[in-house]
Parts: C-alpha cells; structure tokens; sequence
C-alpha cells in the first residue's frame, strides 16, 4: 500500500533516488536544509521548507519504472512505464530550462475511476484507502503501453470498464508546447453505470516538491496554503519553485479555453498535501500548507456521473511552461520584471522627460 505520511513536513529535492529492486517500494528521501535560520526569514516561505520525508511511489507491488519508454519534441518530454502506464514530464533540452523536472519521476502521479454502481475504486496504482465510506478498492488491470502520435496510450480493464490514457505532447516551440492527458472511460456492462474520474499530478518543478500555486484569470497572488476549489471558476492554475526567484513556471488548465480538445470542466480542483492525497483513491482531507504539493482534478465528485451501456466518455487536461500552450493567449509571466521589462520602462521614462524637456523649452 502508498505509504501516507500526513506529519506536516515538507523536503527539499536533492537527494531523492528511486529503488528498481523488486518487491520493494521506491522511496524518495529529502536530507535537512542545513540553515535553519534561513527557515525562519521571508525568503524561506519561496523555498522548500527544512524537514525530511519519505515518500513512497506506486506501493509495494509497484517495482519501478521496468522499460521506461520516451518521446519529446525538444521543450518538453514525456516518460512512461510501459509496465503500468504511469508516466513523468520534463522539460527539453531546447527548453529555456533543459533538465528541469516538472512532475516527480514515475510513480507519483496516477489516475482513479470511480465505480459509485458497484462502490468501488479502481486506480492505476495501490493507494492505502479507498478514500470513501462504503467503498473497497481494487487496481485496474493493466494491459499495455502502445506508441501513438507524439506520446503513448496506456490501456486498462476493470469488471464493467475499460479505461486508455493518451499523454501526448502538442506543439514545436515554447510558444504552443504542452502536454494533453485524455483518459477515456468505456462501460462495458450492457447497463447504465455511475462513476467518477480522479486525475492526480504530482509536482516536482526545478526539483522543487513543495510548490507555490495561483488562480490565473482572475489572477491571485502565489500561496502555499492548500485549498479546495468547487466547480472552480478559472481556466488556468500556475504552479513555480520559488515565488522570489523562480527558475520557471508551469500552468496547468481546468476547463473551458482554446484548447482543442478542450479541457473538462472538473466539479472540483486541489491544491493539496501530496503525502494526504497519495495515500486515497479519492476522497482526503485537504488542509495544512508548504509540504510536498499535487493537485487532483475531480469529475463525478460533487455526485457520481451516468454513462450509458456501451457508452465512453473523455476527460482531458494539459500541462505546459508557456501560459500561451495553456490556453491563456500570453507569455509566461514571471515574478518580477525582466530586463527587457525594465529597459522598456527606461525608454519611456527618457523618452517622457525629452518630451516635457522640449516643451517647457519652447514654452520658455
């Protein structure tokens, strides 16, 4: 079973290994940041907080990535198991930032299918609980891992269901760059079935697990307070290291934009303890702030779903570093200006003060 640590800890990303021995867990281990002053300063609330944590990946019957298969277009790459489907991002070595992560490595970051007809909860991993009263919860079956245009699908079965998920990447420049996850649910029973959909990403950017996170249109200010967002009413969340100095950020969609597939409206967003969600296959308390970070996009939370005998249905995020892939129609927008930001205010500055200049000259 997913180890659940729920301590309120947090760690910094040096450091952190997977173990391929069979039968064993893959542990990611965070060493103390040696300046514990430094903890306790403003600046210390922009970077990863000074505990250690283990933080297990996939449970034990899960023995790590066994032939991890890859595809990039040069700003960003995907990663998957071809022996259970999980899968991890980075960015590329055309990138601004070449090498950076963006998600944690393989293991972390997993699907749910709701099963409210026959209460029960099929992952594609092995979480510690189902996560809801009444609700048992079972594995799905995987089946295999196939190469489709720009990334790979990774296909599933449950008693009613089959369940593929294409994670593929869009785009040839930073500008349109991103990475689609479409899983898609086909009932299988021959009657009408409830269910529900749970998308889990774990963080990992510039190796940084504990990130900050903001609403973009309308715009908030970074935090690292964790939070519940029913029938969220914003397109974008952004995601980045450190809000002092980031390296770079990430932009995640929600529902609604230019994005074709266009992203699914969920019922319900987080942003959340990593450590709280890992452990359930849905449901968890969400609270605490500035410890290992995931967000979980939710569909079917609010009340289960219906799909027909026979029927499929599609869910659809993207992730991306350019807040343009993501649908938002601009460039990233960093925590303080730039130099050409600043140059640009010089310009206008002087180009102002020669104007009042030659005013107050002809006046004079």
């Amino acid at each position: 079973m997913l180890q659940r640590d729920r301590a309120n800890v947090a760690k910094s990303s040096d450091n952190k290994r997977h173990s391929t021995n069979r039968g064993m867990s893959m542990t990611k281990k965070m060493k103390p940041v040696a300046n514990v002053l430094a903890a306790l300063m403003l600046t210390a609330f922009a970077t990863v907080p000074a505990l250690a944590l283990q933080k297990g990946t996939g449970g034990p019957e899960y023995i790590g990535p066994q032939a991890t298969v890859t595809k990039t277009n040069g700003i960003l790459t995907v990663s998957m198991d071809d022996a259970s489907g999980l899968w991890t991002v980075t960015t590329g070595a055309s990138h601004p930032n070449p090498g950076q992560a963006v998600l944690y490595p393989i293991g972390t970051s997993w699907i749910t299918l709701r099963d409210a007809t026959a209460s029960i909860m099929y992952p594609n991993a092995s979480p510690g609980s189902a996560g809801l009263a009444g609700y048992t919860v079972t594995p799905l079956t995987f089946g295999a891992v196939t190469s489709i245009t720009g990334g790979y699908r990774a296909a599933y079965t449950a008693p009613s269901w089959t369940v593929t998920q294409d994670v593929t990447i869009n785009g040839t420049a930073l500008i349109d760059t991103n990475v689609q996850q479409t899983v898609t649910v086909c009932n299988t029973s021959g009657a009408a079935r409830t269910y529900g959909v749970r998308f889990m990403w774990d963080w990992y950017i510039a190796g940084n697990d504990a990130s900050f996170f903001r609403q973009r249109n309308p715009d908030t200010a970074f935090t690292n307070v964790f939070q519940t967002f029913v029938n969220p009413g914003f397109p974008i969340f952004e995601e980045t290291n450190n809000i002092v100095t980031p390296l770079f950020t990430v932009f995640g969609t929600v529902g609604g934009g230019p994005l074709i597939p266009t992203p699914t409206q969920p019922d319900q967003l987080r942003y959340s303890s990593w450590s709280a969600a890992v452990g359930s296959a849905w449901d968890f308390t969400n609270t605490g702030s500035g410890a290992d970070s995931a967000t979980e996009h939710y569909w079917g939370f609010n009340s289960p779903l219906t799909l027909a005998a026979g029927g499929c249905a599609s869910y659809t995020e993207y992730l991306t570093t350019n807040l343009n892939a993501a649908g938002g129609g601009g460039a990233i927008n960093t925590a303080v200006p730039t130099l050409s930001t600043w140059g640009l205010l010089l310009l206008i500055t002087l180009i102002g003060g020669i104007s009042l200049w030659s005013v107050r000259r002809k006046l004079g």
